[in-house]
């Protein structure tokens, strides 16, 4: 609930948009923020200009599988015919440990689902999932897990007459998904780095500002805390999140989470926000051209390979 790679480019450069450097980006794929959604669901959100230099859900399960697939096939190589998609660790190393969780709002703007406020407040049901996602397949052996990942890297290995490539056949994989990118670390961080360094600004423009402000204060005459923004309220230490970053979902929460919405859809906070985070988003885009458009470029090429390696 609340707990965010990659020749045969030409095709999917025309997918995609423009891809020379000193042309203008396609923008006919999302808005400049030159008009303001109205926004009361996450389903009203519009896609963001940088959201084109990121993979999707849907191409990131595309090269999850694909990546899968390729070590799958390595291992075989190596004699582990029925070796899983998705193994879990080796049982020896399945071990209780410490959790470092995560705790993000549904939407980089608030929260919007009002039956979720009422039920959970700014937590969620603590009843565990029994949808099977996240299940992994059976376990390694501890002979796989030695080829998988190359334990024996140090002193060489040759498994059935075949040397075991350096980093297992994990990082063999991981190799062939990437490989013609020109920079990895750039496609893959980039877009989000910007998208993160912009955010402080966006709060400061003086629309979006105002629109919080507005939003603040119609919580605040509701009769509760006054808050900066939604993620302030979304944060606040009141609701003791505990070591599973789940919160204790009292009355009180639960109210706070049900207002914050209410005021949110009344005065489109969402909407006036979002057409801030575009505006500064598009105009990014348009000041770092070239690093965007060299991003793009490598996503064409992971593409690629992702289509050679499931053979689709």
């Amino acid at each position: 609930m609340r707990t965010a790679a990659f020749a045969a480019a030409v095709v999917l450069v025309t997918l995609a948009g423009c891809s020379a450097a000193d042309e203008a980006p396609d923008t006919s794929a999302y808005t400049d923020g030159t008009r303001v959604p109205k926004v009361e669901q996450e389903e009203d959100i519009p896609e963001l200009p940088l959201a084109r230099y990121e993979f999707g859900d849907s191409e990131t399960q595309r090269m999850t599988r694909a990546q899968a697939r390729t070590a799958q096939r390595c291992m075989a190589d190596f004699g582990f015919a029925d070796f899983p998609l998705d193994p879990a660790l080796p049982d020896a190393m399945n071990i209780a440990g410490g959790r470092l969780v995560a705790v993000a709002m549904a939407t980089p703007f608030g929260e919007l689902d009002l039956d979720e406020a009422r039920r959970w407040g700014y937590g969620w049901d603590p009843k565990p999932s029994d949808d099977g996602n996240g299940k992994k397949d059976r376990a390694m052996t501890d002979a796989e897990y030695r080829v998988f990942h190359n334990v024996d890297r140090a002193t060489g290995r040759t498994l059935n007459g075949r040397e075991v490539p350096e980093h297992g056949c994990s990082g063999q994989a991981a190799a062939r998904l990437t490989e013609g990118v020109e920079d990895t670390t750039r496609m893959w961080t980039y877009a989000s780095s910007r998208s993160e360094k912009l955010a402080g600004t966006v709060r400061k423009d003086p629309d979006v500002s105002g629109a919080l402000r507005t939003w603040a204060a119609c919580v605040e005459d509701k009769g509760f805390k006054r808050y900066e923004g939604r993620e302030e309220a979304f944060r606040d230490k009141a609701w003791h999140r505990d070591d599973d970053g789940n919160t204790r979902r009292t009355q009180r929460e639960r109210d706070t989470a049900v207002t914050d919405i209410e005021c949110a859809r009344e005065h489109n906070t969402v909407g006036v926000w979002w057409a801030g985070e575009a505006r500064a988003q598009s105009a990014d885009v348009e000041t770092h051209r070239a690093a965007y458009e060299a991003v793009r470029r490598d996503q064409d090429v992971v593409r690629a390979n992702v289509r050679d390696m499931l053979g689709n």
